[in-house]
């Protein structure tokens, strides 16, 4: 019986056999994009299963399967994801059309967790390393994004090369708290602060963040970057806890790919310009009679008869042209084990003020080595070193250094260059020279920066249904800054007075951050169900060391502190410490019910309780109504609702906990008092809750995609200062006093307009608007301190029931001869919009560009207040300039409409035909690409002064909208070339 049974056995055995082995079999072909160029990481799985590959650097791939009939899928971000059903072995070559919906891009939703954008529940959005940089040069990661991100609001604090710009994701967050975003590149919790340098003890500006200072994600290269997301909201950023408040920015560099090495070089030559000059008053001597005297007339006519004509000191001080150069050299590689992506770069960019500018040296190296098929790590290294001379705009008071300040009070008949021995003259109107601070004061920054990332992934278990895995990271961020001001005792305003001006500062920031984190991947119910578990821990770590040395009445020539007789230090020291657990539950059934339930407890060190958890709620949940069975509407093929809740937290500033203690000399003795300020060990973070819905729409195979979404986020403890009584022993203290909220829509389309073989178009258009209002405030309405010049020049009043960034100043309305705060304008807009286009034409020509536009929004220019006063204003030679000047000076004369419409970015690209490229360059040159681009080309509005975008408080705040005498923004235009090895 058992010999049968064998035997039996054997034939089945033998008669399976030629079948099973016909049923396997290897698929390979290339993967390429629609212009025949190789896709390099485009990812093969057999539908269904976790077996798959991906394609080498010149699109080959390779994958063995085990039966047919089986379904392909290819993927690669950016492209249109393809299905094909395969029946044999066989060569299959594969085009990938680009998607400009991005519905096939995977989005990251949990901090070790992603999905597709087409099973996304919140409005997350992506920019693209393409959309980044692809149409122009780009100095900074913050002024690359304008126009590309619906409900993302950007203000420019400074037009100095290396920038300043202010961030705010779906209105503001915060009234004395962090507004801008955290950000986070691979994996690193990115330190973006902005260091005041002690140029406000010369120029008597009132605050460092008046100190024309720009913020350091200028040290991150925007062309190392391989994509950004930005989770706008607390319904997408509940995960980070108390550091998402303000939203997230999540950046992820370029990587290597397998396949065989390849080198790439780009050099962008180009050049800076001031993009709006307003020119200068049209004198007559009879106006400068009239507005000053006739001594003045004297001297406008003798100067006329010298020179023919007068001095036109705007264009002397901001009339350069500042030469840019931007070189960049990267290889990329690897094979099944190993991938890298090693690079670097050098950007040297002068201003449109002589001897200002930046410079970045960047160096990167990313590296993924697959260990085992247990083991895996992620490496990411970043080494940046950059400086910067940013000279003296801005506030000040008396100081006679920032430029805009000093020519509202220069007259263009008196001449302010040096004679022969190289003596400057006085300006006889006002405490500086221009040109003499021009040439001779120095403000400048250095920065050395180490940015360091590990991830360690462990596959602990793998089987059909279940995968296990443990990841743990890590990240470093050590930033190296040096600031120096110099100001010469032979300046103007410094003699009699302070006798020459140093400060040096040495300011050093450390941040370390780790995470440890469970990632169970299940299929249930035969695979309709998946489900995306993970639990973890989180720890954040931040030191600081500010140390600024400031010396005054300096040894003629020098320029240390040392050889300064008043000699001062300050420090500021700073430890925080963050610690939190999370868990997140995602569900897919089917691509149709995708639902998210997470939570997270975090303490810090900057909460009055240091050891009591917060906790941060999140959900949502997507419905994909065109992936259900019945669905049969040919033309929509997408169409998704989705809605979701999120909560996030702001602890307080570091120090609010406390009350401080300062040094005092007591009878030559060192002691020690309390400082005015109490500080509230109860107070408690900041807490956004936001609830957010939308829709998703993809209509002729997603050739089009809209998405709109409504978000109402509600910000509650608001961390206020509020006076105390003088029997306290206290001047004020800082706690939790109110609440605020932010209402707005988001729109956002894309569409492959026209796509044929030789003529290719695609746009997308977003729209966005955002109403904040205080909805309660448990203090007397009050300027906001560092947001304006009191009630009478006009300032950020916060007051309940009205908007966050009101303007208000003193007005008498009903004529009782009593003046108080009205409100005169919003800083913030009606709505923004921008529209990109890109279009290739035969292949070979590719021409983009970017509109942006915002509507509505005011500003207080009080620059115009100073020409005003200096009788230099451009349109004082008119009858609306002269009756401006019978209106009282506060701050609705000086409220000006702020909208605008603007070409941000174009260009135009040639990419020769690669029979052209391969018998000039044979093997050796894969690829070559050159054009021309521009930035800031036009601008239409009706602001009178350089720029709308405009803020004279830096990047932190409420700072928008409020403008005294800034650094003009500039027009940059660029010949670029792309040669790929």
């Amino acid at each position: 019986m058992r010999k049968a049974l064998r035997k039996n056995a054997m034939a089945l055995v033998l008669f399976l056999l030629p079948l099973t082995m016909m049923a396997q079999g290897t698929i390979q072909g290339v993967v390429s994009d629609e212009t025949d160029v190789p896709v390099p990481g485009a990812s093969v799985v057999v539908k269904g299963t976790t077996n798959g590959t991906i394609s080498d650097f010149d699109g080959n791939y390779t994958i063995t399967v085990d039966s047919f009939p089986l379904t392909l899928v290819f993927s690669s971000i950016g492209y249109a994801t393809k299905l094909i059903t395969v029946s044999d072995a066989a060569t299959l070559n594969m085009t990938l059309a680009e998607s400009v919906t991005g519905l096939d891009e995977v989005v990251v939703t949990g901090l070790a967790s992603s999905v597709k954008r087409e099973n996304l529940a919140n409005a997350v959005a992506t920019v693209s390393a393409d959309e980044l940089v692809g149409t122009t040069g780009q100095t900074t990661v913050d002024g690359a994004l304008y126009g590309k991100v619906p409900g993302l609001n950007i203000t420019s604090s400074s037009g100095a090369p290396g920038g300043g710009f202010a961030l705010r994701l779906r209105g503001i967050s915060s009234i004395n708290g962090n507004n801008q975003p955290l950000i986070i590149v691979d994996g690193v919790y990115y330190n973006n602060v902005e260091i005041p340098s002690g140029l406000r003890f010369a120029s008597g500006a009132n605050r460092g963040n008046e100190e024309n200072s720009g913020n350091r994600l200028a040290d991150l290269d925007p062309n190392d970057i391989q994509n950004i997301e930005i989770l706008k909201g607390s319904s997408a950023a509940a995960i980070y806890g108390q550091r998402g408040g303000a939203g997230v920015i999540l950046i992820t560099t370029k990587r290597g790919q397998a396949g065989k090495t390849k080198i790439s070089f780009s050099q962008d030559v180009g050049s800076n310009t001031i993009a709006n000059p307003l020119g200068m008053r049209p004198w007559t001597a009879d106006s400068v009679e009239s507005t000053f005297n006739a001594a003045e007339r004297a001297k406008y006519e003798a100067t006329i008869a010298a020179n023919g004509r007068l001095y036109d000191y705007e264009d002397i001080i901001y009339g350069e042209t500042g030469f840019i150069t931007d070189t960049r050299l990267n290889a990329t590689g690897g094979n099944e084990k190993t991938k890298f992506y090693i690079g670097g770069g050098f950007r040297d960019e002068e201003g449109i003020i002589k001897n200002t500018g930046f410079d970045r040296l960047t160096l990167r190296a990313n590296i993924e080595h697959k260990i085992s098929d247990v083991f895996d790590f992620t490496s990411s290294t970043n080494f940046t070193r950059s400086n910067s001379s940013r000279s003296f705009t801005g506030n000040e008071n008396e100081g006679g250094l920032s430029y805009g300040y000093t020519l509202a009070f220069t007259r263009p008949w008196n001449n302010q260059f040096p004679d022969d021995n190289g003596n400057y003259p006085n300006n006889p109107n006002y405490s500086g020279n221009a040109i003499f601070v021009r040439d001779n004061a120095l403000n400048e920054d250095s920065n050395n920066r180490v940015v360091q990332g590990m991830t360690l992934n462990t596959k602990i278990l793998t089987t059909e249904r279940n995968r296990v895995k443990f990841v743990l990271s890590g990240g470093l961020d050590y930033l190296a800054n040096e600031t120096y001001v110099y100001v010469p005792e032979t300046h103007q305003a410094q003699i009699g007075n302070q006798g020459g001006f140093i400060a040096q500062g040495k300011n050093n920031f450390t941040q370390f951050n780790g995470q440890a984190i469970m990632l169970w991947n299940h299929d249930a119910m035969d695979g309709d169900l998946g489900l995306t578990t993970q639990a973890g821990i989180t720890y954040l770590s931040q030191e600081a060391n500010l140390v600024n040395s400031r010396g005054a009445l300096l040894a003629a020539g020098q320029t240390n502190v040392d050889n300064s007789v008043n000699q001062e230090i300050d420090q500021f020291l700073s430890s925080e410490e963050d610690f939190g657990y999370f868990g997140q539950v995602e569900a897919n059934y089917k691509d149709q019910f995708i639902a998210t339930v997470g939570y997270r407890l975090d303490k810090s060190s900057r909460n009055g309780d240091p050891n009591k958890f917060y906790g941060f709620p999140k959900a949502s949940l997507a419905v994909n109504v065109a992936n259900f069975d019945f669905w049969n509407v040919e033309a929509i093929s997408q169409l998704k609702f989705r809605t979701a809740y999120g909560e996030t937290g702001s602890p307080a500033n570091f120090g609010a906990t406390f009350t401080s203690l300062g040094a005092s000399n007591i009878g030559g003795a060192i002691g020690q008092s309390v400082l005015g300020s109490k500080g509230d060990p109860g107070i408690e973070p900041e807490t956004s809750a936001e609830f957010e819905v939308g829709f998703d729409l993809g209509l002729f195979d997603n050739k089009v995609a809209f998405e709109a979404t409504y978000y109402n986020k509600t910000v509650n403890d608001l961390i206020l200062t509020r006076a105390l009584p003088s029997s306290s022993g206290f001047a004020s203290e800082t706690t939790n006093l109110g609440d605020l909220v932010n209402k707005g829509i988001e729109l956002a389309l894309r569409a492959d307009v026209v796509e044929n073989e030789n003529f290719k178009w695609n746009t997308g258009l977003n729209w966005f608007r955002n109403r904040s209002e205080m909805t309660r405030l448990d203090v007397p309405a009050f300027p906001q301190p560092g947001a304006g010049f009191g009630l009478g020049l006009g300032t950020i009043f916060i007051q309940e029931g009205k908007p966050v960034n009101q303007f208000a100043t003193n007005l008498d309305l009903d004529g009782d001869g009593v003046t108080e705060p009205t409100q005169i304008g919003v800083a913030e807009p009606d709505y923004q919009m921008g529209w990109s286009n890109n279009i290739t034409l035969f292949k070979q020509f590719d021409i983009s560009f970017i509109f942006q536009m915002k509507v509505g929004g005011d500003n207080l220019n009080l620059s115009k207040f100073l020409t005003d006063l200096g009788g230099v204003t451009p349109d004082l030679e008119t009858p609306e300039g002269q009756a401006r000047l019978a209106i009282p000076a506060n701050g609705q004369r000086f409220l000006e409409p702020a909208g605008y419409l603007r070409l941000r970015e174009a260009a135009v690209y040639y990419r020769l035909p690669s029979d052209i490229v391969a018998n000039v360059f044979g093997e050796t040159v894969e690829a070559v690409k050159f054009g021309i681009s521009g930035r800031n080309l036009f601008l239409v509005t009706d602001y009178s002064s350089y720029d709308p975008e405009v803020s004279v408080n830096g990047s932190g705040g409420l700072s928008t909208g409020i403008e005294v005498t800034p650094f003009p923004s500039s027009r940059q235009l660029y010949f670029h070339l792309n040669v790929n090895f």
